[in-house]
Order: structure tokens, then sequence, then C-alpha cells
């Protein structure tokens, strides 16, 4: 969004959003594209003026307007993260996430991740063989932090939200294998994402030698017929993808459609929908 909200007195501004739910479709379309054309800045002026409305009917019209606002904003930010590489994991996450807590502080979220990989990187040995790398990241994370599934809620929505997994310490199998991806990427350790039929895992590679981490499992490692074993077992053809490195933009539109599908779920499918148009935008071609 781009402009800025001065253009318009607070006398003004009352008299425009009372035009909001108004039943002619041009005029309320006319009020979005004013709106829209005002800039970040909007938000708080729509927020302000919410508080001092007694109109039940206009404020629910400012809430949608206010969410139709903060999901442009994320989708625009998603895109020219796609656009200039999508290569910060953890900033695309965070993005996501702003999805539902558009206020949410990125250095608070980023200096937790640092705070984690500080205390693997203070474990690590320049000796270790790639299997100890690999478990100084799981004692830490596991044993020493306590993260893991969530198994009293498995498919509630927050378990895909950054801010939820760092402060609870427990996610989905997409946000922790996320988590502990992130962390092994500022360690520069050669980890990458691999996407498999209803699951996700890390991969090990370097000129040394190449395994797989089920982090949803422990952080356990298993090698190649470990996983055409797997795939057998869920009937699916061992496909050269599912044993290759992913790119971040497929794990975060992965990420995405299991929060749409988990608010399906949570019966919510306003919030189901404003996650699939999300994906949409960022890409088109996803399926």
């Amino acid at each position: 969004m781009k402009g800025n909200d001065t253009r318009l007195n607070d006398q003004q501004f009352r008299a425009l959003l009372h035009l909001l739910d108004d039943e002619d479709p041009e005029v309320s379309n006319h009020v979005w594209d004013q709106l829209s054309a005002m800039g970040p800045g909007v938000v708080s002026r729509l927020e302000a003026e919410w508080e001092k409305m007694d109109d039940p009917d206009l404020q629910s019209a400012v809430e949608s307007t206010i969410h139709r606002l903060q999901l442009l904003e994320v989708t625009q930010e998603l895109r020219d993260w796609r656009e200039q590489g999508g290569k910060d994991l953890l900033k695309a996450w965070f993005l996501a996430t702003k999805f539902q807590f558009p206020d949410l502080d990125y250095k608070s979220c980023s200096n937790e991740i640092k705070r984690l990989v500080n205390k693997v990187w203070l474990e690590m040995m320049p000796q270790m063989t790639p299997q100890e790398q690999i478990q100084a990241v799981n004692h830490i994370l596991f044993r020493l932090e306590g993260y893991g599934p969530n198994t009293a809620r498995p498919q509630h929505p927050q378990n895909s939200y950054l801010n939820y997994v760092v402060e609870q310490q427990q996610g989905n199998v997409m946000s922790i294998t996320m988590l502990y991806l992130i962390i092994c990427q500022q360690l520069d350790l050669p980890v990458y994402g691999v996407l498999l039929p209803g699951y996700f895992v890390l991969l090990y590679k370097d000129h040394r030698e190449e395994f797989f981490i089920d982090v949803f499992n422990g952080g356990k490692t298993f090698d190649r017929s470990r996983l055409e074993a797997y795939l057998k077992q869920v009937k699916f053809e061992p496909k050269p993808a599912f044993f290759k490195a992913t790119s971040h933009l497929n794990i975060l539109l992965n990420l995405l459609q299991l929060l749409s599908a988990d608010y399906k779920r949570a019966d919510k499918p306003g919030k189901a929908e404003s996650v699939q148009s999300l994906i949409r935008e960022i890409d088109p071609r996803y399926s």
C-alpha cells in the first residue's frame, strides 16, 4: 500500500467510513480504493475511529476493512520476499504469521531464534561429524529447550505461527521442522527441506555424507532406503523430488496450505479462504 492518509482531515475521514457499509457496491468499492491507497498509517486511524463508534454494523464494516488492509499488506510483503529470491525462510514465516498477528515484532522473534542458535553453537566442536552436529542440535532443541509436537491439539491453527511455536515450544510437523531448518541454516550447516506426501523432513548433504532428519520424531536420522520404505508404505511412487531439497517458497506454501486446512477443521471457513487467497496471490500456480 502506498500513499499517505493525511489528505483527509478527521471529519472527512469519518464521513468516508460511514460509506463503508453502503448498499451500492460502487460506493463501497470507491471507499475501499481510497482507504487502500492511504498507506499503512490508515489502519491505526481506523482502529482509533472504531473505538469511538456506537454503531455495531459500522464497527463490523471497519473491522472487515482493517483485516482486508492487513491481508493486502502481508500479501505484498510476501510477493516482495519471493521476487527478491525467497532466501530468508525466517522472514517469510514471520510475514505469514502477521496474517493473524499484524502487530508482531520481528526483532523479538529473531532474537529468540538467535538465542537458540547461540546455544547450539556453543555445543559445536570443529572435529564433529555431521551426525554429531545434528545430535548437538537435537540436544539443545528437544532436551534442554523442550521443543516438540503439540500432541494435545495437533490440528490447532496456532501451531503454524512463529510466535506460538517459540513461546510455547511446540507446533506441527511443518513449523517444528522449519524452526530446526532455520537454526541449521544460521549455523551454516548443509541442511535443506524435503517435502514428502503428508510429511516434511530435512536433508543433510555435503561432500562427506548424505542422510535425512525426521525432526518431528525427535531429530532421528535415517538413510535413503528408509525413505523409500516410507513412500512404499504410503503408496507413493518414489519420485526424484522426494529425495531432493525443495525451495523456501514451496515450504512456505505448504505451511499455509496446512494452516488453511486446520482453519477449515476448526470450522472457520472465512479464515481458511483468506489463507487460500494469500496462497493464490503469492503463487497462482500452486495447488
